[in-house]
Parts: C-alpha cells; structure tokens; sequence
C-alpha cells in the first residue's frame, strides 16, 4: 500500500505554459509553500528549463520575480510514486493526452485541479482516462480571469491581475481540501472558493463571454475591440448569443428543485449575456484573443470546447445550434471573412 512521503504534500504540475508557471509560481512564493513538482511533458522543456536558469520569471508591473523552488520530473522517467494533488495547466486539446501519461500515479485519493478555458474536459478525462469510479480522482476546476502572456520559456508577464474562481466539480472536498487551501491561500492568485453549482454558473458565463469573441476575432482578423464596430458582426454575435442564452438556460443539470431554474433563465437571458459580452471586449478592446494568437501561430485552437460545447449541449437538447456550428467550421478550417 502506498504510504505518502513525510512532510507537507507535494503538488505536482502538469503544463508549464502561462497559467501553469502562475499557479507554480503564486504557490511556490507563499510564506509556507508546498514542495512543488513541475511534469515536463515534452522532452525539449528539459533543455529550456535549463536554458531559464531553473527557474520561472513572472514580470509585474515591469518588475520581475524568479523566486521559488521547484523539482522536476519528465513523465517518461516519473517512476511509479503516487500523485496526491495535480494541476493540469495544458490546452483542452491536450489534457486527456497528457495525463495519460500519468494516470497510474493517481487514484480515489488523489485531487486534479482543471485550469482550462472551454468545458467539456472533465467529461472526455472521465470518459477516456478514469471510467472506473473507483479509481477516479476528486476533480476541482479553476476559472481564470488575469492576463498572462508569454515572454520565452518559464518566462511569462502578469499583464492583467484580477481573480481566480475554484471549487470541487465531483468527488470529495475532504479530500480536496488540502489544494483548495493552497490555492486560496496563495494571494498572487486572489482565488476565492465557490460551491460546485455556482462554479458551473460562473463556468458558463465565460464559456460563453469566450464565444462571442474569441471565435470572431479569429474569423474577422481583428482586435477584440475591433468586434464592437462593426454591425456585420454584431449581427453574427446576435445569433451565436441568442443561441448559447437557450442552451444554457436548458441544461437539465442547472434545474434545482426550489426554482426550477428560473435563476439560470435570468442570469443567462440575452439581454444579460450581451451587457456582460460588450463589457469585457471593451475592458479587452486591444488584446488580441488566445484563439486568435494560437490561430495566427499555426496551432489547433480550442474552439470545439468553446462554441464546440455549446453546440454539442444544444444538439442534445434538441436547440438549433447552427451558427455555432458554423462558427466552429470556420475556425477549424481556417476561413476567414475578407476585410471589405
């Protein structure tokens, strides 16, 4: 039987892509911190960790912080000790792929905290990786509002601070309440604890703030500002939002006994979505969206877990879910509308 190492337990992080270096390193730099393993699941990281002097870099306000200790571990050479607490810090596309790689080191005792933009992924990990009840790990899930971007390897800028929300999706908070700790309790992060509904609720209106734009950045070429001038596009976010309002507001799993849902139709009604849509493209009005950045550098986007998972819930349910549908083709396919 495995018996855990002396000491705090360890947490393990599996992607050191922007998000994965700020939970790394908000943790790494609280006055107690954990002992932290960062999972290179790439055998080229090995030499670019190196060349980062074995360190991650987050830049703050044009200052830059290198501080923490981390170990390292490739998962080709991770040996067979057990995983406690896992955050999974890759891109959707990639999540049930990289823990494959360790899924024989985790089990009902252990935590994995899901970082990602998009949803869906919980349920493809359950489906692909930990069918069996018995062996599934408790799942937490973190939506996260700040802006980082990419400097070079280990080396990422805190751009945009705002706030971390976190909570269990399925499994026990006993168990999980070790990570849940950890991460609130690290104020770089300013993670605040939700219950599991009302983290799916908030998980939801990102879902669908990130379809209305990321998407049409892509498919127009433009700024997330640029969206908000243009009345061809608005009519085209018109369509997607009135179709993501429906879905939402139908999720059979959102029904509660007391009101039957009737929170959810107003908290995710048109005219409540648009407002919050408009608000963060004109907070984000000169960024150029992640989608749009992965898009332009050659890489898979994640728009099937985004739009994807709109429409895949809306089919379900019987909703007419076309121009998400399309909207998720376009991107896929690379079709992009012309400037006029």
């Amino acid at each position: 039987m495995y018996s855990p190492p002396p000491g705090p337990p360890r947490i393990h992080i599996l992607g050191v892509g922007n998000l994965g270096r700020l939970f790394a390193h908000a943790l790494a730099n609280t006055p107690n911190p954990p002992p932290i393993t960062l999972i290179l699941h790439r055998p080229s990281l090995l030499s670019d960790w190196e060349s980062a002097g074995r360190s991650i870099s987050i830049t703050t306000h044009g200052l830059t912080n290198s501080a923490g200790v981390y170990d390292i571990e490739e998962p080709i050479h991770s040996g067979s000790g057990m995983i406690e607490n896992l955050i999974v810090a890759t891109k959707t596309l990639h999540t049930a792929k990289a823990l494959e790689a360790v899924k024989h080191r985790l089990n009902a005792q252990s935590t994995v905290l899901f970082t990602q933009n998009g949803m869906g992924t919980t349920e493809e990990v359950t489906r692909l990786i930990f069918p069996e009840d018995a062996r599934r790990p408790n799942y937490l899930a973190a939506i996260t509002s700040h802006g980082v971007y990419s400097e070079g390897p280990f080396r990422s800028v805190f751009a945009g601070q705002a706030h971390v929300s976190v909570g269990l999706v399925s499994g026990s908070s006993a168990k999980s309440r070790y990570l849940l700790d950890q991460i609130v309790a690290a104020k770089l992060l300013n993670a605040t604890e939700f219950e599991s509904r009302e983290l799916r609720l908030l998980q939801l209106e990102k879902l669908v703030i990130n379809a209305m734009i990321n998407p049409l950045t892509v498919v127009y070429n433009c700024r997330n500002g640029e969206l908000l001038k243009r009345s061809d596009i608005m009519s085209v976010m018109r369509d997607l939002l009135a179709e993501a309002s429906q879905v939402v507001s139908s999720l059979p799993e959102l029904r509660t006994r007391e009101d039957g849902g009737n929170d959810v139709a107003e908290r995710f009604s048109n005219e409540n979505l648009k407002a919050k849509v408009l608000d963060v493209a004109e907070k984000t009005a000169a960024n150029t969206s992640s989608m749009l950045q992965d898009f332009r550098a050659g890489r898979e986007t994640e728009v099937g877990y985004i739009n994807g998972y709109i429409s895949k819930r809306g089919k379900e349910l019987g909703i007419n879910v076309g121009n998400n549908e399309r909207i998720v083709e376009m991107v896929q396919k690379r079709k992009v509308v012309e400037d006029e």
